[in-house]
């Protein structure tokens, strides 16, 4: 269990931060933890940064924020959800990270500040992501995006989302997704994989907390396939998907049985393994060199622009 050098140096700085017990802290507390642990701010300049405010998944104000590279009339999209087991995370944990991509993919982002839990349990999550998918392909054409190359992803919880977002497309007849990028998704709420077993106590992620963070968003049972999606039925039909698992997680073994699931369906699935990497490697980019090259090689396996032709309506 070698974590890669580099990232090892740069988690040794916060070696000395509180503990995250999602077990034992009221989740609010957790929050005001995160507020002090923030990354600092990357110099990634882009082309527009505009916030914005849409109906939600209960028609309440949902909060988005568009990252524009570049001045394109209409670039491709990415709509992305953000992980912290559906109970942390704001636009601002996930900034640098959503620029990074902006700026590696030439797409433009927009990031989406869903619902939390416990106080939203599911679906609320859900309903904010596939609200606010469906937004943007219906307002494209005023954000610089092209509806009909629109993808989403996600990192941890957020992959979950974009999976489940990719499901309800499908149960609603929507065929507006064309593509998905997967970060370490939560996908069994059994967490019964051998890497949970073998990485339980690894740092950014233990199988306590991941069980906290289950109990919080789902907390009654059976947990519902859109949240479990390993347990959904018949996911043929989704769209192609990059996923992108972390050799020291508890969520590999997961994500790689999922990736194998939707291949059996007939889903092109192009996968990734990183070595010597923890969960929540994706957002220290800015932070370690080898994160940035993972990356970059995450985003050179998505398909070309001109391939991705998703219906918008």
């Amino acid at each position: 269990m070698q974590i890669h050098p580099e990232m090892a140096a740069v988690l040794e700085q916060f070696k000395d931060a509180p503990t995250l017990d999602f077990g034992a802290t009221p989740v609010p507390e957790i929050r005001k933890l995160m507020d002090h642990m923030a990354f600092p701010p990357a110099d990634l300049p882009m082309h527009e940064v505009r916030e914005l405010h849409i109906p939600g998944g209960d028609d309440q104000s949902l909060r988005l924020r568009l990252y524009r590279p570049g001045p394109a009339r209409a670039a491709p999209v990415m709509v992305y959800f953000h992980g912290g087991g559906w109970c942390i995370g704001t636009l601002d944990t996930h900034d640098n990270l959503c620029r990074q991509l902006a700026r590696m993919t030439g797409m433009n982002l927009v990031l989406v500040d869903y619902r939390l839990a416990p106080e939203h349990v599911f679906p609320a999550a859900l309903d904010d992501a596939y609200a606010a998918t469906r937004w943007v392909a219906q307002h494209a054409a005023e954000l610089h995006c092209d509806a009909r190359q629109l993808m989403v992803a996600g990192d941890s919880a957020g992959g979950n989302l974009a999976v489940a977002t990719c499901l309800r497309a499908k149960e609603q007849g929507w065929r507006g997704i064309a593509q998905q990028l997967l970060f370490y998704p939560v996908c069994d709420a059994h967490m019964g994989a051998p890497s949970h077993a073998l990485y339980g106590q690894m740092p950014l992620l233990t199988t306590e907390a991941m069980a906290a963070m289950w109990h919080h968003y789902h907390p009654s049972r059976p947990v519902h396939p859109l949240a479990s999606v390993m347990e959904y039925p018949d996911v043929s039909g989704l769209p192609a998907a990059v996923l992108v698992t972390a050799e020291l997680d508890i969520l590999r073994d997961e994500g790689e049985a999922f990736g194998l699931r939707l291949q059996q369906a007939g889903v092109p699935v192009a996968s990734l393994c990183a070595q010597g990497m923890p969960h929540g490697f994706a957002n220290f980019g800015t932070l370690v060199p080898a994160v940035a090259r993972l990356l970059e090689e995450a985003c050179a396996k998505l398909s070309p622009a001109k391939a991705m032709v998703a219906d918008p309506s």
